[in-house]
């Protein structure tokens, strides 16, 4: 049943309502986690596959966001996923002798370097509204300094020194980019159109660049700054609590069946590139690279599951997910604040502890 996304959680939430959730949900993490807080999903299925799997199978930072909060359970199945990082001309970075965009000195620079405005070039491409594609792109930064949202106690700590640095520092690059309120299209669009010497994208952008014959010019890095922040999201199975004993057999048997390696490879290769490998043995398997756009990249696609090892994800925090998340990514809390910031030309300060008391109360919700 394909559902479009920006309709999806209303579909959800209505067959919910009526006890009429499908065996199988198919989803990122964060819809899961609001799937498991109206307590619809059973964690004791998706866990039993992943143990049938084998964990030991999995980069190290994708079971890391299955976990469900308070447990040892699991949200859902991860089957395949997507990373974001630094896409970049590397044509353009040889023509002005510039390092690879790795730290966040090498971002700036280029950035700096590249930003042409009045050939309609920019330095990088980044997004600035107020979406979910925006908290990604954001949180490639605060993972590269291994930024905690929540203290020990579960209490949001946003307005801090710490978070304070990578709005700066976002804000910087907001200087070398295409002004005004940009998303998906218009990030992608203005790097594989040749407007934009770097991008902050998903491995999504890869079928797009082979389309435009840049393939062979593009290079791909992680942001890093005291660690690699290494954003992504996984295409996750889970498994309802609204179905019969059969259907749930059937439901353990089917995505149990997804882990088996030449199926995942066949699923991965339904969106070769954007969908990569969160199975190591699959990411090793010589099958896995023989697709064209894949071959396209050459070793750069070969080295981008690697940063499933070190996967970030804001609201994470040794392996448990806090319960507010969801509902904070799902209001646009957190990118709210980026936009007002960076596009409305809203103080720093006051920006933060708007958004600190924002936070505060959706984890007083919770409780």
């Amino acid at each position: 049943m394909p559902i479009p996304e920006d309709g999806f959680w209303t579909k959800i939430s209505a067959m919910i309502s009526t006890g009429e959730l499908p065996a199988v949900v198919e989803s990122g993490v964060d819809m899961l986690r609001l799937l498991n807080a109206e307590e619809a999903l059973d964690l004791e299925a998706t866990t039993e596959v992943i143990e049938t799997v084998g964990k030991d199978r999995y980069y190290g930072g994708v079971l890391d966001m299955m976990k469900a909060p308070g447990t040892d359970q699991y949200l859902g199945v991860p089957i395949s996923g997507w990373v974001s990082g630094i896409w970049y001309r590397k044509s353009m970075f040889e023509e002005n002798n510039l390092e690879p965009p790795t730290t966040w000195e090498n971002i700036l620079k280029a950035a700096e370097t590249l930003n042409d405005p009045d050939s309609k070039t920019y330095g990088i491409m980044i997004s600035t509204e107020e979406s979910d594609f925006t908290e990604q792109s954001f949180s490639s930064f605060t993972g590269s300094v291994g930024y905690d949202l929540f203290d020990d106690s579960g209490a949001p700590r946003f307005n801090t020194p710490e978070m304070k640095e990578v709005l700066e520092f976002y804000n910087s690059l907001y200087q070398y980019t295409l002004p005004g309120s940009n998303g998906v299209e218009q990030v992608k669009d203005g790097f594989v159109g040749g407007h934009a010497g770097m991008a902050l994208y998903s491995t999504y952008i890869m079928g797009a660049l082979v389309e435009q014959g840049m393939a062979d010019d593009i290079g791909f890095a992680v942001p890093e700054k005291t660690e690699q922040g290494g954003f992504g999201m996984t295409s996750t199975m889970g498994i309802s609590n609204m179905i019969s004993e059969e259907e749930r057999a059937a439901a353990i048997k089917f995505v149990s069946y997804l882990g088996n390696v030449e199926a995942n490879i066949k699923w991965c290769h339904m969106a070769p590139g954007g969908s990569n490998p969160v199975l190591k043995d699959v990411a090793d398997d010589p099958a896995y690279l023989d697709n064209e756009v894949l071959k396209a990249f050459g070793d750069t696609a070969a080295l981008i599951p690697d940063a499933f090892e070190n996967l970030q994800m804001l609201g994470v925090k040794d392996g448990e997910v806090n319960p507010a998340m969801g509902n904070i990514s799902s209001k646009f809390l957190i990118p709210h604040c980026i936009n007002s910031i960076l596009v409305q030309g809203e103080d720093i300060d006051s920006a933060m502890e708007a958004c600190q008391k924002a936070l505060e109360e959706e984890v007083a919700a919770m409780e």
